[in-house]
Formats: structure tokens, C-alpha cells, sequence
């Protein structure tokens, strides 16, 4: 079953839509009003509705009060499939872009009546209008927010990364410096070794020949006689 309210102009269309489709028409509403009034004080029973359209060039609310009365409407009868006509509203008008917000997608606002008609039908469909089909109501602004939200995360993971790869880099580099310094100690330490074992031996070496010079010397006397003459001392 469907109720509505909307104007002469669109009832029409409403009703051929409904014949077509084979939708009761419970209640009808033509007259402007207070949508919060009209919600309290009507005799309809919205609980056995499945289908509510609402023209909002018939309300008397202001743009809040709109939006207040039917986010209250819909979380009152969650069952009921609220439809909106905003017939030449621009897609980025409050009311519409805060219903979408709502998760309200079966807005109609259509130029012409040709288009009119085959978005009614869509919204009166087993699915009506889905989320990615009126994306087109979504804030802008939020589009924007969010694509700029994602671009920075994306900056600072690309940033962390390098940051990353560079500290990595640096740590190899230290590591590679320090391996080169402890090699080169290493090797001097070594080269020091071996010259104090070269000059160990050598001092061994002149020791020794110092030693048989000495020896040969004290017990040799023609060799003694000889250096006493060369020296004149004999």
C-alpha cells in the first residue's frame, strides 16, 4: 500500500505509476501542511504503509524542520519506504544531501516528466534506488574531505617508508664503517705484533753473534794478539 503527498500537478503521475505497477493507494494528501502535525494528528496507520511520497514542495516546515520530521518519520516506521520529490531541486540542496546522509537514496528530482516518471518507478522497484545511484547527493564537500584525508594517509605511508628506507640505509652504512674501522684495528694490531716479533728476533740475533764474537775472542790468542797490535797495544 502507498500514501502521498504531493501536488495536482504531480498526483497524476503518481496514480498512472500505481495502476501500472499495481499499488494501492491508501491516503492522499494535495493540500500544503506541517509534516510534524500531519505525522501526529493523522488517522493513517503508517504501519501498514510500505510505500510514503513525499512532494516537499507541499510542506509548510522550514529546511531543519524538514529534515527533523522526516529523519523522526523514518526512524518511527523503519519499515515504511520514504520517497522523496524535489522536483528541479539542485542535487546538492541541504534537505537532500542531509536525507542522503540519513540513508534516504529514493530522492526525485527530476526536470521533466519523463524523467520523473522513470525514477517514481525505480523507487517503487523491489530495491528503489540504491546508495551508488544517488551518490549524486552526497556533500562535496565530504567527497573532497575524504579524498584529501586519503591522499595525506597515503603521503605519510609513502613518507614512513622512505624515512624507513633511509634509516636503514644510514644503519647499514654505520654498520659497513664500523666493520671497515674494527678490520682496520684489527690488521694494525696484527702488523704491531709482527714487528715487535721482528725486533724480539733480531735483538735474539745480534745477541748471539755478539756473544760468539766475544767468546771467540777471550779464547783465541792469536786472534787477541792481532787486535792488541793493530790497536798498539802491543
Amino acid at each position: 500500500m502507498l500514501s502521498y503527498i504531493a501536488s495536482n500537478s504531480t498526483t497524476d503521475l503518481i496514480i498512472n505509476i500505481c495502476k501500472e505497477l499495481g499499488i494501492t493507494i491508501l491516503n492522499q494528501e494535495v493540500e500544503e501542511l506541517d509534516f510534524y502535525k500531519y505525522i501526529k494528528q493523522t488517522k493513517v496507520n503508517f504501519n501498514l504503509i510500505k510505500y510514503l511520497i513525499i512532494d516537499l514542495g507541499q510542506l509548510k516546515n522550514t529546511e531543519d524542520e524538514i529534515i527533523k520530521a522526516i529523519q523522526y518519520f523514518k526512524e518511527m516506521y523503519c519499515n515504511t519506504r520514504i520517497i522523496i520529490i524535489a522536483k528541479g531541486y539542485d542535487n546538492q540542496n541541504m534537505v537532500l544531501t542531509s536525507l542522503y546522509e540519513n540513508k534516504i537514496y529514493n530522492i526525485i528530482n527530476g526536470i521533466d516528466e519523463q524523467q520523473m516518471k522513470e525514477q517514481i518507478t525505480k523507487s517503487l522497484s523491489q530495491t528503489g534506488i540504491q546508495e551508488k545511484e544517488a551518490k549524486k547527493f552526497k556533500k562535496i564537500q565530504e567527497e573532497k574531505v575524504e579524498k584529501n584525508k586519503k591522499y595525506k594517509e597515503l603521503i605519510s605511508k609513502l613518507k614512513g617508508k622512505v624515512e624507513s628506507n633511509e634509516q636503514a640505509k644510514k644503519i647499514k652504512e654505520d654498520r659497513n664503517t664500523s666493520n671497515q674501522i674494527n678490520s682496520s684495528v684489527y690488521f694494525f694490531a696484527i702488523l704491531i705484533d709482527a714487528i715487535k716479533s721482528l725486533v724480539k728476533l733480531l735483538c735474539y740475533i745480534a745477541i748471539f753473534v755478539l756473544t760468539s764474537v766475544g767468546l771467540t775472542f777471550l779464547f783465541n790468542e792469536e786472534l787477541r794478539n792481532m787486535v792488541f797490535q793493530i790497536l798498539g797495544l802491543k
